[in-house]
Formats: C-alpha cells, structure tokens, sequence
C-alpha cells in the first residue's frame, strides 16, 4: 500500500529507473534497494531513498534530482574504495538552505537550525560531483558510510565555517563597497550566514544592528539594498537554476539571527 505521503513502492521504482536513465546510473533492482555494481556491491535501500525524497511526490523533478545526487555520490563512494573516507572529509561543509529548498533532505538532514527560522543547516560536500564549485547535500545513509557524522565533525565543520566567514567580513571591510558578499573557501554565501562574525560584521554596518541581504542565489548575496531595484531580486531567482536558488526575498540579519520579514513569510515560501 502507499505510505501516508503517497511514495509506494512502485512509484519510487518508477523515480529510480528514471534517473537510471536521465543520469546514465546503472543498478541492479531489488526488494530491499537497488544495488550499484562496484566493488562494495553497495545497497541503496527503499528507505533511504524515500528519506530524501520526503513529502515530494516520488516521480516530480524534485524527487529524481535527489535520488540522483544520492546514487552518484554512493556509487563515488564505491569507485573510491579506500580513499572514500578521507575525500569525503576533505569535501565536506556546511550547506544551509530554506526548507522547501530543492536540496534539502528533510529533517533527518538538517543537524541544527539558524536562529530566526530561515535557514536549516546540515551536511554537504564540496566539488566531487560534475560542477567544480558546487556543494551538494549529503544524506544520512551516505554520511553514515564515510564516517563523518558526530558531534566532532560538526563541530570541526562550524569552526572552519566561522574562519571563513570572518574572512569574507575581512573581504567586505577592504573592498566592500559594491556591497556583495561571494562564496569563500567553499561555503555558498548562505553557508556564511552561519557565521556570527559575518552576521556581526553586516548587523552593525549601518550602525542599526540589523541589515536586510538580498541572496537570490547561492553564489551571491547583496547588502547595500539602497541601490538595488527591487524587481532584482525575484528576477535573479526566477533566472537562477533551481538547485543554485537561495530566497526571492530579503532576509534579515542580525548578529544573533537570520530571519524572513513576516510580510514575506508567506510569498516566499510559495516561491521555494
């Protein structure tokens, strides 16, 4: 029978075989998952696959992008063997993301929430799928079989998070005056949001504690808002990839938060 939010069986077959031949994975179906043929003969089981495609409909667009993302970094993982572990590690940051976002993996994901509610942050890995500068989630089942989940690694992946946030707030007190914050070291610009000193540094510009950013992408962000055209910022998102998507409305920052205006709340949601 179909579980509570509609993902049987049969329809995440039909998913999986889709990206099987979107994605050019091969894959030898099963009852329990579907198994990647190399040298650990990794099964991908039904349930982790249902994991990350969540409440999205099995066979939307959404729910292929994720299972796609989640076979090829597990297949990554086989094709590394031995050096899997320690590529994972030196790949991975924090990625932060609206909920709703395409790359959001749901609440198994996410390992700490952004004081204010815009921002879910959680596992992710840098540069080791096709594009170079792009960081891709990592669910559960594939930070479970490279070995970096646990307070440590979390631990050790906000500390750099925070360094590199203070060196794009170093950046900005140097040359900032175009008013546009760029990823650093890796971490999108949502990504450094997560960072106090980079919040600090944008709350206390105006000298008001509080600064509104426009990041209609994952790549940039903007903060001198006085000399931005208010259609901007929609039209940025609206011609972005979804995957590189941020928010379609300015957010609000302070040292201590990151939050959606409540005005905003509602439109910004249906946007995601």
């Amino acid at each position: 029978m179909p579980d509570a939010i509609g993902n049987d069986e049969t329809a995440l077959r039909r998913c999986v075989l889709a990206v099987s031949v979107l994605h050019d994975i091969d894959f030898v179906p099963s009852d329990d998952g579907v198994r990647l043929p190399d040298a650990e003969g990794a099964l991908v089981t039904w349930p982790m696959i249902r994991q990350v495609v969540g409440p999205e409909p099995a066979e939307s667009a959404t729910a292929r992008h994720r299972v796609a993302a989640l076979l090829r970094l597990h297949r990554l993982v086989g094709e590394l063997g031995d050096e899997a572990g320690s590529c994972f590690r030196e790949a991975l940051r924090l990625i932060a993301l609206p909920p709703g976002h395409i790359d959001h993996l749901g609440p198994d994901w996410v390992v700490q929430k952004l004081p204010g509610g815009a921002l879910d942050l959680g596992y992710g890995v840098y540069g080791l799928l096709d594009e170079p500068d792009r960081c891709v989630s990592l669910a559960p089942s594939l930070a479970a079989r490279v070995g970096v989940q646990g307070r440590e690694s979390w631990a050790a992946l906000r500390e750099y998070t925070e360094r590199m946030g203070a060196l794009a707030a170093a950046r900005l007190s140097r040359d900032g005056r175009e008013g546009v914050i760029r990823p650093v070291g890796g971490c999108d610009v949502l990504a450094l949001l997560s960072s106090r000193t980079l919040r600090k540094h944008l709350a206390e510009g105006d000298g008001v504690g509080m600064r509104a950013v426009a990041a209609p992408t994952r790549q940039r962000a903007w903060f001198d808002l006085r000399h931005i055209d208010p259609g901007f910022v929609q039209a940025a998102w609206q011609l972005t990839d979804e995957p590189d998507r941020a928010l379609d409305i300015p957010l609000l920052v302070t040292a201590d938060e990151v939050a959606v205006p409540r005005h905003g709340a509602r439109r910004g949601r249906h946007a995601i």
